[in-house]
């Protein structure tokens, strides 16, 4: 979780410096860019998941060259693929993308040169992503986090300077292209080094690829399908709305993305050990879904309570002290009355992360894939009644309606692994229990107005005092005080 973490807070922390440095448009035209990217998930023709499960089963069966083949059948695979897709963004970002997304004439150009930077930065991210999982696959999560956080730092901190300092969102995408390059080598060089991997070209096997054909083809049509509804809300944003709108949405999102971010550390680990797992695989899963779930709820249900309820206060100490007083208040004003239900959507999307990752693992992903089309058309059709009912603010409420494709997802899971999860009583009195405490801090907006300074201290210790609780026992363990118990 850490490099997600870290990750979390050093974006929240840069995105109103971008736009202070780079301006609404120029801010708009690298959006753009990331937009266009996330819609190209499916880059790594769905090799990553498919390859990492049955990896994950050759480990645990210690069959090595069942493990070599079908790493190196996939690396046959994804190299040529994934070049094509590189040039393939190219060629859409410099063809479709001034007709499409809102830029001025003079700004055309620079916009191609960034989607030209950034299919370089696409084939080094998913390679990158394909050695990550044999890290994962091989339980090694300790090393990715630090990988991850070095990276995550070594992206943003000098983009931000860069944003300060020139002004152009080229030089930018151009940086994060070479950062994901060095993260490309080291997971190289850690593979050859610590689990005697490299490509193996010569140990990739037509009959492997035929073995894997099967899911592959079921993962790529869900990455498909994920990558066209993923972003669906802002992509139908570029083209209808005007560039201070689209970057409110997109930074109220972008939070709420930065939340959702932190569930993937929890998917690698349900993933992996779901294929791994022996004996009464129902049982097994019941139990991977149950503990992670009551993990995860905590967190998130705090998050979604915590930003709904101080977010006013919280948004003039975030923006007026980085964008300066004007602009800042400005801001906030726009971007409050979309974070509440775009947080609350990416804490729902969040959970369904353990359905997401554990449905694949036992041969579930056409399942994934149905749901997925579902909330995508969902999505669709909210965000544009929303759009054409109340604007944009209407289209953020439509995004958070249509994440009961998410909830749906999971009690489908639930029944099927015969799991608690939502089901649970024990979840629902999480939910009673941080709803008051909620409401009892809450009570200070009667004594102060709603973005005042003093809102701080109750919204401090709210948030602590709730987190402080949910690590009790992580503390007591720490501290020896559970030990001490036992003992007398």
């Amino acid at each position: 979780m850490l490099p997600q973490l870290v990750a979390a807070v050093i974006g929240v922390v840069s995105l109103p410096l971008y736009l202070r440095f780079l301006g609404y448009e120029m801010n708009a035209v690298w959006l753009y860019v990331t937009v266009l990217n996330g819609m190209f998930g499916f880059a790594d023709l769905g090799l990553g998941m498919a390859v990492g499960r049955y990896v994950g089963v050759a480990l645990g069966n210690k069959d090595r060259e069942a493990l070599q083949a079908y790493w190196g059948t996939g690396n046959a695979m994804i190299v040529p693929f994934l070049t094509a897709m590189a040039f393939l963004f190219m060629g859409i970002g410099v063809w479709l993308g001034p007709k499409w997304f809102n830029v001025s004439p003079q700004n055309i150009f620079l916009l191609r040169e960034c989607f030209v930077a950034g299919g370089f930065g696409l084939f080094f991210a998913y390679y990158s992503q394909y050695w990550n999982i044999l890290a994962q696959a091989h339980l090694d999560f300790k090393f990715v986090g630090i990988l991850r956080v070095v990276c995550t730092l070594a992206q943003i901190i000098p983009t931000v300077i860069l944003a300060a300092l020139t002004k152009n969102p080229f030089l930018l995408v151009v940086w994060s292209s070479f950062i994901g390059l060095l993260q490309l080598l080291a997971f190289v060089w850690h593979g050859r080094t610590h689990y005697k991997l490299g490509f193996h070209f010569r140990s990739a096997r037509l009959a492997r690829a035929r073995e894997m054909s099967a899911y592959i083809g079921k993962n790529f049509l869900g990455l498909i399908v994920a990558s066209a509804f993923g972003q669906i809300d802002r992509v139908m944003l570029g083209r209808f709305a005007a560039h201070v709108s689209f970057v409110n949405y997109t930074w109220a999102a972008n939070i709420g993305s930065r939340l959702q971010g932190l569930s993937v550390s929890v998917m690698s680990p349900v993933f992996f050990n779901s294929a791994r797992a022996g004996g009464d695989r129902n049982a097994s899963a019941a139990k991977i879904y149950n503990d992670t779930f009551q993990f995860v709820i905590d967190w998130y249900l705090l998050a979604a309570l915590w930003v709904s309820l101080w977010h006013p206060v919280l948004l003039r100490v975030w923006l007026a002290h980085s964008m300066g007083a004007q602009l800042g208040q400005q801001t906030a004003a726009l971007v409050a009355p979309l974070l509440v239900p775009l947080v609350i959507a990416s804490c729902i999307s969040a959970i369904s992360s353990i359905s997401s990752a554990q449905l694949p693992s036992i041969n579930r992903l056409g399942t994934v894939v149905i749901f997925c089309i579902i909330g995508g058309l969902l999505t669709v059709d909210c965000v544009l009644i929303g759009w054409n009912h109340h604007g944009i603010v209407g289209a953020a409420y439509g995004f958070l309606i249509a994440r009961v494709a998410n909830i749906a997802q999971d009690l489908f899971t639930i029944r099927l692994v015969k799991a608690g999860g939502w089901l649970d009583l024990h979840t629902w009195k999480k939910f009673a229990a941080q709803g008051v405490v909620a409401a009892l801090f809450g009570s200070a907006y009667f004594f102060a107005q709603k973005d005042s300074y003093w809102l701080l201290f109750p919204a401090l210790l709210h948030g602590s005092s709730v987190a402080l609780w949910i690590l009790r026992r992580h503390i007591m363990k720490l501290l020896g005080i559970t030990e001490t118990i036992q003992a007398c």
